[in-house]
């Protein structure tokens, strides 16, 4: 469970905060002015938050050029899934990497 301190305690244990929240592996918030300001966590929390991030970047990326690419094949539906990309401005080296990704999330939801 994450321990809550304020901005003046974080100040003046600094050292002792940084202590417990790797040997407890969990988060420290700090109010400020009775308010949460931050967060402190173990190095390996952020690292998996940044994972999750990308992962959700990607995915919103992924949904937009597929929006993209359905919306060029309606225009244009004897068109192919490559020519659509190519059509949306897409290189032929990311062409590839989306139409490998199309392939494997078939795959994976047959």
């Amino acid at each position: 469970m994450p321990m809550t301190v304020t901005s003046t305690e974080a100040k003046s244990q600094f050292g002792s905060m940084v202590k417990w929240a790797t040997d407890n592996q969990d988060e420290i918030i700090v109010k400020h002015y009775g308010e949460p300001a931050l967060v402190m966590l173990p190095f390996a929390s952020y690292a998996e938050l940044l994972e999750l991030r990308e992962s959700a970047r990607k995915a919103l990326a992924r949904q937009i050029v597929e929006k993209l690419r359905q919306d060029i094949q309606k225009e244009n539906p004897v068109i192919d899934q490559a020519e659509a990309y190519r059509e949306a401005g897409m290189s032929e080296s990311v062409i590839r990497e989306l139409l490998e990704g199309d392939a494997q999330y078939l795959d994976n939801h047959r």
